[in-house]
């Protein structure tokens, strides 16, 4: 098994209650699955094939070393399956796959998949048949023994993660200090980390994929060593990709209505190119853009330096609950993109409170953009422990439903600030996605894989050094493809709310 040394969670005291709570029960979990195949696993097959008869939708095939199942287990036209085009295989490697699966459920399919307990030819269509299933396959959720089996993993990884001042950089570097290499080799030239807007919500689908160019072989892992222009792909490839990027900054600088001399404050500015973008669009604006990234804050610097606007964007180490005084009440726009899940729904109203404590008391204008879940899946989703909290990418992270969003902003901001308008582009997101799952893969071998060697010699030397790798890679592809599947059922949105002060005749309608 991997030793988890390339694992992006969350680093806290090991002397902490938590950190101890947790040790305790990845050791008791390894210990288990370590045993291989046992009567445990052999009971976990059971209920696993027992949950999955459920299946109505769809078509399912499991292969094991002995046994071919199935699904759905019943004759032809004895049921209505909605999806009959929709086919997926899955093969079991290990029988660990059942045992972690009796123990953790959906997120020990996800682990696994990272682990190579399984193997499957589309990994997409394997989690749309879930999807379409969940209906028929979430009653183990609410099973009781299930409950009590979980709530321990549960209450450890939402506690661990809880986005205090004192846990939040950590939360954060976690995901975005990994390497601006890897970022680059799978982003857009613009280096943007959020759904991009497509004329053409689904056009790679219906077309042979675009090759990734030579080029991204050439990405260095120092910031110095990296270029604010194409990094990544030829130029046919990522047009698609940057125009639709540069189609969503657009579309948020639209709802910002900026004007020559705004002051604006950027709230999660990741690379700096929403930044870059508004300083361009109109003359005399300024920026304060705020990370906890350190790797983001180089490579920003150097791509606004390299635009020629380090005189007027200013990117700043910062929690955005430790503004400095001096900037109460002094910014006309607040913007951020894609932040709001690191925050947490029970800090929302803390989060909109500073917003509204930096935008001046006239004329102030925010716009927001976040991935959301829908009001239904909500409480299930909270209380539960899935794959994206525990291990990649967004340690700490809850998507908060759009209700969340506008309660938290009117108790927050005391009803100060009034909601203007909410898009979803949520659709959008799921072919972001696969462009930068292809990215991601093509790249694999020729630029993360060395930067990870070169990040990590003592791992990657070692014994397990191409296992991690291994593991490494299967882990974000689950994500994307994970994430893909979600946008593309419309299991998650993606909100942009836009919001002002009261009787605000000055920005006028922006429809």
């Amino acid at each position: 098994m991997s030793q988890r040394l390339l694992s992006t969670t969350s680093k806290h005291s090991q002397w902490s209650f938590i950190s101890t709570l947790d040790s305790v029960c990845s050791y008791t979990t390894d210990t288990l699955l370590a045993l291989g195949s046992t009567p445990l696993a052999r009971g976990g097959e059971l209920a696993v094939v027992g949950l999955l008869q459920r299946i109505k939708h769809g078509h399912l095939t499991i292969t094991t070393h002995t046994q071919v199942y199935t699904f759905p287990a019943f004759e032809k036209g004895v049921h209505v399956n909605r999806h009959p085009e929709l086919y997926a295989d899955l093969v079991v490697v290990r029988d660990t796959f059942w045992t972690r699966m009796l123990i953790m459920g959906d997120l020990g399919f996800a682990e696994g998949y990272m682990y190579g307990d399984v193997q499957c030819k589309d990994l997409g269509s394997l989690l749309k048949v879930f999807m379409v299933n969940r209906p028929e396959l979430a009653a183990v959720e609410n099973n009781r023994l299930v409950k009590l089996l979980t709530a321990i993993p549960r209450y450890i990884t939402n506690s661990r993660f809880a986005n205090t001042i004192s846990t939040s950089r950590s939360n954060i570097s976690a995901h975005y200090d990994i390497s601006n290499a890897m970022f680059q080799c799978f982003l857009g030239s613009d280096m943007m980390y959020s759904c991009a807007i497509f004329d053409d919500l689904d056009g790679d689908l219906h077309r042979p994929p675009k090759p990734v160019d030579e080029m991204q072989q050439h990405v260095k892992g120092s910031p110095s060593e990296c270029s604010t222009s194409s990094l990544t792909a030829g130029d046919a490839d990522i047009d698609e990709l940057h125009e639709a990027q540069q189609r969503k900054i657009d579309h948020i600088l639209a709802k910002a209505k900026l004007e020559n001399g705004h002051r604006i404050l950027d709230i999660g500015s990741g690379w700096g190119e929403l930044a870059i973008q508004a300083c361009k669009s109109v003359s005399d604006c300024t920026v304060e853009a705020i990370t906890l990234s350190s790797d983001q804050k180089e490579l920003a610097e150097e791509r606004i330096a390299a635009a020629g606007l380090a005189n007027r964007i200013k990117v700043h180490l910062m929690d955005y609950r430790c503004m400095p005084e001096e900037w109460k009440a002094s910014f006309d726009r607040v913007i951020s993109i894609e932040m709001v899940e690191a925050v947490g729904v029970k800090f929302l109203p803390e989060y909109f409170s500073w917003i509204d404590w930096a935008l001046k008391p006239r004329g102030g204008v925010g716009v927001v953009q976040g991935t959301t879940m829908p009001e239904t899946r909500f409480d299930s989703y909270e209380a539960g422990v899935e794959f994206i909290k525990k291990w990649v990418l967004f340690p700490g992270s809850s998507c908060p439903t759009i209700t969340n969003l506008i309660t938290g902003l009117n108790k927050g901001s005391q009803n100060r600030l009034i909601i203007d308008s909410v898009d979803n582009i949520g659709p959008h997101y799921a072919r972001t996605l696969r462009e930068w799952a292809r990215r991601f893969d093509t790249g694999f071998d020729t630029v993360i894989a060395p930067t990870l060697r070169s990040m990590h010699p003592s791992v990657m030397d070692g014994p397990n050094g191409e296992e991690e790798l291994a593991v490494f890679r299967r882990k974000w592809i689950y994500y994307f493809r994970y994430c893909e599947i979600g946008f593309a059922t419309r299991t998650l949105g993606v909100a942009i709310l836009t919001f002002t002060r009261e009787a605000d005749a000055s920005y006028g309608c922006n429809v």
